[in-house]
This record gives structure tokens, C-alpha cells and sequence, in this order.
């Protein structure tokens, strides 16, 4: 197909498809006679997969090539591959609301969280980093201590990467997984938990105020 038709096809326009491929996130397509392209469904999929990571997880381009770096070359390891898509697509929070106690404030009690549930020794600086960002801005609002939330986090975070490796186990032993599928599972899958955690604090609200009755 030429580039007009792969257009219709994934919704993608023309010049956007040109673009990806001067940044090497598209494949060339095969030279027929003359000056003509031929594109096939590699394109098509490959231009899927750019649009559920761009639209969708709302990745850059440049988080979007990390990606696929990422698939070519773990091709065979899909543990391998999800941590190091989780890496590339981390987004680090801009900056820090910091005054003065606040900062130390936010790193005991990130520290002392990760010490309680086995992860300070494996936890990443840059994630460590975000969570002490947020956590300053949070107490620099005047918020108080979050500790009891934050072990509700953990533990949710723990069941949730638990469940997402005994998946990808699974599949393995079934089937055998594919990479690019348990990578995109994983970036998607924070779309939906966001999703999902939002609808839950709606449902938990509603419940709540029906609980202390009318003009509560």
C-alpha cells in the first residue's frame, strides 16, 4: 500500500507518518518501480503502537523511541523489558516546593516506607526522587503526615506487580509471552489503574455521603 492508503488506515496523516519516519520510530517502506513506497501491516502495526503510546499513555516522541529501543533489545525478556520501559517513560516531577524542613520532612517518610516494605535497596533513585518531590509539595500545602495512605499505596502497588508477574508467568508457561504486548500491557495498565482508582474514590464519596443522610 502506498503511504496515502496506510494513512486511511491507522488515521495517521501523512506528514505525522513522514515525521516518524525521519525519527526512525517507522520502518522504510520497501522501493517499488520508479519513485514509489510500499508499506505493509508491520507499518500498520507499528503506527498502532505509536498511537496507543502517544494518545492513550500520552507519551513524548522521544519516550515513544525508548520504547521501541527498548523492544528490539529485549526481545526475549519480558521482565528485562517492562523494567526498562518503566525507566524510560518515568516522568520526572518538574520541580519542588521546598522550604526549609519540608524536603527532610518528605525523605523520612519515603525512606521509612520503602525500608518497611523491602525496597530500599532495589527501589530506583529517580522514582525514589518523584516520591519525595510530591511529598514536599504536599507538606508545603500544610497537608499532615500521609503515612497511613501511603501504606495503603504500597500495598496496592505490591498486589497490582504481583498480579501483572504471575500474568506474564502464566503466559510464558502457556504460550510464551509476547515482549511487546507485556510492555504495553504495563505502560496502558497505568492509564486504567489512574482510571480505576478515580471511579473508586467517586463510588467510595458517594457511599459516604449516603451513609450520614440528606443535608450532611
Amino acid at each position: 500500500m502506498r503511504i496515502g492508503e496506510l494513512s486511511e488506515r491507522t488515521g495517521v496523516p501523512a506528514a505525522t507518518i513522514k515525521y516518524y519516519l525521519r525519527e526512525q520510530l517507522l520502518q522504510p517502506g520497501e522501493h517499488g518501480e520508479g519513485n514509489t513506497v510500499e508499506y505493509g501491516s508491520a507499518h500498520v502495526h507499528r503506527l498502532t503502537l505509536i498511537r496507543a503510546l502517544s494518545e492513550t499513555a500520552g507519551l513524548s516522541v522521544a519516550q515513544i523511541g525508548e520504547v521501541l529501543t527498548v523492544l528490539a533489545r529485549h526481545h526475549d525478556s519480558a521482565f528485562q523489558a517492562m523494567g526498562a520501559a518503566l525507566a524510560a517513560t518515568h516522568r520526572e516531577p518538574a520541580f519542588s516546593l521546598a522550604s526549609e524542613g519540608t524536603r527532610e520532612a518528605a525523605e523520612r517518610t519515603v525512606d521509612q516506607l520503602l525500608a518497611e516494605y523491602g525496597w530500599a535497596e532495589v527501589a530506583p533513585p529517580m522514582y525514589r526522587d518523584a516520591m519525595v518531590t510530591a511529598l514536599t509539595a504536599f507538606y508545603r500545602l500544610g497537608n499532615p503526615d500521609p503515612q497511613e495512605v501511603l501504606g495503603h499505596y504500597a500495598d496496592a502497588a505490591a498486589a497490582l506487580a504481583s498480579a501483572d508477574m504471575e500474568a506474564i508467568a502464566e503466559a510464558t508457561r502457556v504460550e510464551g509471552v509476547d515482549v511487546e504486548q507485556a510492555v504495553t500491557a504495563t505502560i496502558l495498565g497505568e492509564t486504567v489503574f489512574a482510571a480505576l482508582r478515580r471511579i473508586a474514590h467517586i463510588a467510595a464519596s458517594a457511599r459516604t455521603q449516603a451513609s450520614q443522610g440528606p443535608g450532611s
